[in-house]
C-alpha cells in the first residue's frame, strides 16, 4: 500500500458547511419577512397574486410530472416525487377553482388552529415525507411501512369525524392564543397540538437518515458525485421551511399568510424538478431489491467473482471469529490487488468489485475497510487516487489537470480539485510547483 504522509484537512468542508448554514439562515429570515409583508397587503392585491402563483404552480407540477415520467427511466424515489407533484398540482387546481367562486383560494379554511387545516397539512407533510425516505433509504419504504407512517394521520382523521358526526359535537373554532388557552381542556385542543407534532417530527427523522445515508454511501462507493447528498440536504431544508411556513399560517389567523407559502412551494418545485429530471441513479438496477439497511436484512450480494469465489453466509456462527482472524490476510490480498490491477482508476469502481478477489459479502467488505483501515471505502480509494495523481503530476508535466484527474480515476476535475485541496491543503498545480522547486 502506498505510504501517504498527509492527514485530512477539514477546513474547506467546515467553510462549506458554514456558507451553506449562512445561506439557509438568510432564506429563513427572508421567509419570515415575506410572511409579515404579505399579511399587510390589501385583500384585492392578495387575491390577484395568489391566483397567479397558483396557476403557475399547477402548470409547473403537471408539466414537471409529465416530463419526469416521459424522459426518465424512473426509480422508486422518482415515482414518489411525481406523486408529490401530482398531489400539489391537484390541490392547487382545486384551490384555484374554489378561489374563483368564493373570493379566496384554499382547499380548507385558513383559521387559527383549525383541525381540518391541520389534518390537510399533515397529509401534505406525509406526501412530502415519502420521497426523501425512499431516496435516503432505498428499498426500505414498502407499502406496509408507508401505511404505518400514515396511521397517525388516519387516527386523527377518524377522531375528528367521530367527534363531529357521530357525537354531533361542533368542533370549536379559535381566534387567537388567548381563546385557545382558555379552552385548553377541550379534546380538540389536545388533538390539534398532537397533529402539529407529526410534520415537525419528520424533520428530525430526515436529518437522522441523511447522516446514516452518507455513511452508507461512503462505505459502498468510491465516488460521491452522483450520490447527490447536497440535493437531499436541500430537500430536507425545504421540508423544514415548508413546515415553518405552515406553522405561521396555523398561528397567524390571516388568510394572506398563505401567499408566501405558495411562493415557497413554487420555488421549491422549480428547484426540485431541475434536480430530479437531471439526476441519474449511480446504482445498478435492482441494487436495493432487498433494502440497504444491512443490520436488519443482512443483505447478501448475489454476484459471484470471476474466480468463482463462494460468498460466505451471514448465518455462519463462526464467521465473525473467522473474519477477525483472517483480516490481516484479507488486507494483504486487497493491497496487492490495488497495486497490480489498479481498479481504483475506474470511475465506476465500487465496494462489491472487491468480491472478485475476496470471499466476502458486502457487509464484511465494509467491515474490512472500517476495522482494518479505520476509514470508509470511499476514503480508502480516494487515497489511492490521490497518490496516483501525485505520481502523474511529477512524472507527466505534459499533462494538464483535466487529464490527470481522468487518469487518476476521478469523475471530474472539480471533484479532483476539492479532494486534493482537502488532503494536501493546496491545489494540484501548487503542489507540483512546490515539489519541482524542492528538487532544484
Amino acid at each position: 500500500m502506498p505510504i501517504i504522509s498527509f492527514l485530512k484537512d477539514t477546513h474547506l468542508k467546515d467553510l462549506f458547511n458554514i456558507k451553506r448554514l449562512f445561506v439557509y439562515t438568510i432564506i429563513i429570515l427572508f421567509i419570515l419577512v415575506g410572511h409579515f409583508y404579505f399579511m399587510q397587503m390589501s385583500l384585492e392585491t392578495f387575491r390577484y397574486i395568489r391566483h397567479s402563483t397558483m396557476s403557475m404552480m399547477c402548470l409547473l407540477c403537471f408539466f414537471g410530472a409529465f416530463m419526469i415520467v416521459t424522459q426518465k427511466k424512473m426509480v422508486r424515489s422518482d415515482m414518489l416525487f411525481v406523486l408529490l407533484l401530482i398531489f400539489s398540482g391537484s390541490t392547487n387546481l382545486i384551490s384555484l377553482i374554489k378561489g374563483f367562486t368564493t373570493g379566496y383560494a384554499g382547499v380548507v379554511e385558513y383559521k387559527f388552529m383549525s383541525v381540518p387545516m391541520l389534518i390537510y397539512g399533515s397529509v401534505s407533510a406525509y406526501i412530502f415525507f415519502l420521497y426523501p425516505l425512499e431516496a435516503l433509504r432505498p428499498g426500505w419504504l414498502s407499502l406496509k411501512r408507508a401505511i404505518i407512517i400514515f396511521l397517525p394521520i388516519l387516527f386523527f382523521l377518524i377522531l375528528y369525524v367521530v367527534e363531529k358526526n357521530v357525537f354531533a359535537e361542533k368542533v370549536h373554532a379559535f381566534d387567537n392564543w388567548t381563546s385557545f388557552i382558555e379552552e385548553s381542556s377541550r379534546f380538540n385542543v389536545l388533538m390539534s397540538l398532537l397533529i402539529l407534532v407529526y410534520p415537525t417530527s419528520g424533520v428530525v427523522v430526515l436529518f437522522r437518515y441523511r447522516e446514516s445515508y452518507t455513511r452508507w454511501c461512503e462505505n459502498n462507493f468510491a465516488s460521491m458525485e452522483n450520490i447527490d447528498i447536497k440535493w437531499l440536504s436541500d430537500y430536507i431544508f425545504g421540508y423544514l421551511v415548508i413546515t415553518l411556513s405552515s406553522l405561521i399560517i396555523v398561528f397567524s389567523n390571516n388568510i394572506r399568510s398563505v401567499l408566501m407559502h405558495s411562493i415557497i412551494f413554487l420555488t421549491f418545485f422549480l428547484y426540485g424538478f431541475y434536480r430530479v429530471i437531471f439526476w441519474k441513479s449511480p446504482y445498478p438496477e435492482d441494487y436495493f431489491k432487498d433494502g440497504m439497511n444491512e443490520s436488519d436484512v443482512q443483505l447478501i450480494e448475489v454476484e459471484i467473482s470471476r474466480n468463482d469465489n463462494i460468498l460466505i453466509s451471514d448465518n455462519d456462527i463462526n464467521l465473525n471469529k473467522s473474519f477477525v482472524d483472517k483480516l490481516p490476510g484479507y488486507k494483504v490480498k486487497l493491497e496487492e490487488w490495488m497495486l497490480t490491477e489498479k481498479p481504483y482508476l475506474r470511475k465506476d469502481f465500487k465496494l462489491i468489485d472487491a468480491m472478485k478477489i475476496l470471499p466476502l459479502n458486502r457487509s464484511y467488505l465494509s467491515r474490512l475497510f472500517n476495522e482494518g483501515y479505520g476509514e470508509s471505502f470511499y476514503h480508502f480509494v480516494m487515497r489511492y487516487r490521490l497518490e496516483e495523481s501525485k505520481r502523474l503530476l511529477l512524472s507527466r508535466p505534459d499533462l494538464n489537470i483535466t487529464n490527470i484527474a481522468e487518469l487518476s480515476g476521478f469523475s471530474s476535475i472539480s471533484v479532483f480539485g476539492r479532494a486534493f485541496h482537502q488532503y494536501m491543503n493546496c491545489s494540484p498545480m501548487q503542489w507540483r510547483e512546490k515539489q519541482l522547486q524542492e528538487k532544484k
